[in-house]
């Protein structure tokens, strides 16, 4: 009985929209993250970070009714760890940080607004590369939101902010640190992404 109350609810959310309020989006995305510092070092430095790297990526969404949707978000940042001493700065390694997230969408506007305010969030995971480093793959998730102009009715320019946290779970791992650990609990880090959008 249960699934069938289930199944009847999604029939009536999502099914009943009218065709005009549902649309696919494909877009593609660049933009930038800023640096992220890592809490725990050593006393001799004066700072030690992520560094801030240029981020691309695209997204896929489906709008199931005018406000709601979901969407496939793939994102990839060229990132490195950097330290600071009072001798100067230097490069760790370089590396590339990639995330891909699925989010639930809402549009605050009706379906064939031109101007489209949006909020998301997400669950995911982000994949640490570097040469000679083992790449790792850690659970993470995002939120965030933006606003989509569409110049016509099939394209468009979007906008967004994102905070997207990447779970380390390295916090207790004493004197040694995972190369991607860096002996702390969460890597905080935010994005900001501009990009063209088809609609169909």
């Amino acid at each position: 009985m249960t699934r069938l109350t289930i199944l009847a609810a999604f029939v009536l959310l999502f099914g009943a929209a009218p065709a005009s309020a549902q649309s696919w989006e494909v877009s593609g995305l660049f933009g930038i993250t800023p640096s992220a510092p890592i809490d725990r070092q050593a006393p001799e430095l004066d700072e030690l970070e992520m560094q801030e790297g240029f981020t691309w990526g695209a997204q896929v969404a489906r709008f199931f009714t005018a406000h709601i949707g979901a969407e496939a978000l793939w994102t990839e940042q060229s990132s490195g760890l950097e330290l600071s001493t009072a001798s100067g700065d230097a490069t760790l390694f370089t590396s590339s940080i990639s995330q891909l997230h699925g989010n639930v969408v809402y549009r605050f506007m009706a379906a064939n607004a031109r101007l489209q305010p949006f909020a998301f969030a997400g669950v995911g995971s982000t994949f640490f590369r570097a040469q000679n480093l083992q790449s790792e793959t850690r659970f993470s998730w995002d939120v965030g939101g933006g606003v989509t102009y569409f110049r016509w009715d099939w394209l468009g320019i979007r906008g967004h902010f994102r905070y997207k946290p990447t779970s380390l779970d390295d916090e207790s791992s004493g004197d040694f640190c995972d190369p991607f650990g860096f002996c702390q609990d969460t890597l905080q880090q935010v994005e900001i992404a501009v990009g063209g959008v088809l609609r169909f």
